[in-house]
This record gives structure tokens, C-alpha cells and sequence, in this order.
């Protein structure tokens, strides 16, 4: 009997020592994976927002900016990213400029893309929207850049 009761402790001495050497983590590293590009020059520009007070306020922002150098898909990782309510907004500054260009009705004429599909294209989506929820070690969120027309 006493034994049992030893080999009883020793498990439960060893669960507790697993648990508390377990990860409980609060961040980890997201991917973007960033689908459709058709022109390979220019930079393909992220902005990440972690609420709705600082949605599409740049300097509120996590941007990154990575070089196109071909088509199709490019990868994009934010590491040591803290668990919780995110929106993305991206996009393909084509001609390098640093900014989304629009058109004389001020319609946007690079290819963007948003964490979340758009419910319109007649106006800009709100946080909510397009907020998807981080919360694993490691996550991918893909998107896919399009033209104004082919929302």
C-alpha cells in the first residue's frame, strides 16, 4: 500500500513539475502570407493595429515594408507578437512612392487588402470588420491583394 502511495506522489510531483515548466507564453509569431501579386517591383507596405482608437493611424501602427522582387506570394513575419484583437490593412505600393495612390474619385489604383474579407468597397471597413484574434505560438493569416474593381 505505501508503495502505491509513493508512486501516487511521484506522479503527481511530476505533473506539477511538467506543468510549471510548460510555455504560458503571451505572444508569438504571426505570418502573413500575402497572395497576388502580378507585378514584381516596389514594396508591399503592412500596417497592423491593435484596437479600434488606433485603426489606420500609421504612427499607431506595426508597419512593415518588405521589397517585391516577384510575383505570386510573399511571407511576412511579425515575431513576438502579443496574444489579443488585431486588424491588418496592406498594400502593393507599386511605383515605390510610399503611398496608396487613388484616382481623380479618390478610388484607390494599387492592389490592398484587409485581414478580413470586405463586406463593401464604397467606403473603408471598420476594426471590427476586419479584426481577426491572435492567439497561438504561431499563426498565419492570409490575404489577397486585389484592385478596386474586383472587390
Amino acid at each position: 500500500m505505501q508503495t502505491m502511495i509513493k508512486a501516487f506522489l511521484l506522479l503527481i510531483i511530476a505533473f506539477l513539475f511538467l506543468n510549471a515548466e510548460s510555455d504560458h507564453s503571451t505572444s508569438g509569431k504571426l505570418i502573413i502570407e500575402v497572395d497576388n501579386i502580378r507585378i514584381s517591383e516596389g514594396m508591399v507596405w503592412i500596417g497592423l493595429y491593435d484596437s479600434k482608437e488606433n485603426y489606420l493611424i500609421q504612427e499607431q501602427a506595426i508597419v512593415e515594408g518588405l521589397k517585391v522582387n516577384h510575383t505570386g506570394k510573399l511571407f511576412i513575419e511579425v515575431p513576438n507578437l502579443t496574444y489579443g484583437n488585431y486588424a491588418l490593412a496592406l498594400f502593393h505600393d507599386i511605383n515605390n512612392n510610399g503611398e496608396l495612390d487613388r484616382n481623380f474619385f479618390g478610388i484607390p489604383s494599387e492592389p490592398y487588402a484587409f485581414s478580413q474579407p470586405l463586406k463593401t468597397k464604397w467606403r473603408l471597413p471598420y476594426f471590427e470588420e476586419v479584426r481577426f484574434s491572435f492567439q497561438h505560438s504561431e499563426q498565419v493569416l492570409i490575404t489577397k491583394l486585389k484592385k478596386w474593381h474586383e472587390y
